[in-house]
């Protein structure tokens, strides 16, 4: 099907695509990091594994079942991005989806956690799995900054929405919460804004200033300038920062090292 899965899932049918999407996104990632570009036939494949999830409503869907996932959603446009099909009908209308389904406040969430525990877990029996619609998000109830800092990495990386009202609104919303715990249940603690990886994946410090960097925030910004300040604290004794992935290799802070610094030029902060 031109995606990846690394290991047989042997639960429920429908979960087994969640594991091709999950894998298929972070070896795109990893591919363009290393050079690879659209015009590669395996790349041409995996793309087209990714848009054989998009649905009728524009959004890319099959990681959590038949939920809305605009976290998932959002690292599927901004890995399209990266591969230059920004302009691409497709994208459009992911992004047009994406704008659809904003919050009252001009933040995201995951739709199904906006309801009441216990109605989902009574959606979650084992046959209802397989019939389900989606759930519509309670648009009364406030932003996650995990879910509209994953949008706003989507945004930067277009040259379409990368500097739209929208995009500026997503910036503001979660730099009003950095080192905050947020308001759901994923990644609620304020320590998970303290991670250090790259590619990007969640939202976290390192990933909402890279994305704040490319939309048009400046370093002058309070919060920006003490993010950069703890940023230069998490510097190691050899100069460079740390990943935190848990069998990460001198290549991986490198990595980390290398988005840092990408994020004090952007900002001004460093002369090359």
């Amino acid at each position: 099907n031109g995606g990846w899965c690394k290991k047989k899932y042997e639960g429920h049918p429908r979960w087994e695509n969640t594991y091709y999407i999950v894998e298929t996104l972070q070896n795109l990632f990893r591919l363009h990091n290393y050079g690879c570009a659209i015009e590669d036939e395996g790349i041409q494949k995996a793309v087209n594994f990714i848009f054989s999830t998009q649905t009728k409503e524009g959004d890319f869907r099959g990681a959590y079942l038949n939920e809305y996932a605009p976290t998932y959603h959002s690292l599927t446009l901004e890995i399209l991005c990266h591969y230059g099909l920004d302009k691409d009908k497709r994208i459009q209308k992911g992004f047009r989806w994406i704008i659809r389904n904003r919050q009252d406040d001009g933040g995201w969430v995951i739709p199904y956690r906006t309801i009441p525990k216990e109605e989902l877990r009574k959606r979650y029996n084992f046959e209802a799995q397989l019939k389900l619609n989606p759930v519509k998000s309670d648009k009364s109830q406030p932003f996650s900054h995990l879910v509209t800092g994953m949008v706003l990495r989507a945004f930067a990386e277009s040259s379409t929405w990368g500097k739209s009202k929208e995009a500026r609104k997503a910036g503001e919303l979660l730099l009003s919460r950095f080192f905050k715990e947020d308001k759901y249940d994923d990644r609620r603690e304020a320590i998970f804004w303290e991670e250090m990886t790259y590619h990007f994946w969640a939202t976290d410090i390192l990933s909402s200033l890279d994305s704040l960097s490319k939309i048009g925030f400046n370093a002058e910004n309070k919060k920006i300038q003490q993010s950069v300040e703890w940023l230069l604290k998490k510097r190691n004794s050899k100069g460079y920062w740390e990943s935190n992935y848990r069998k990460a290799a001198l290549e991986d802070h490198l990595w980390v090292t290398f988005a840092v610094l990408r994020i004090f030029k952007r900002f001004g902060l460093l002369e090359l």
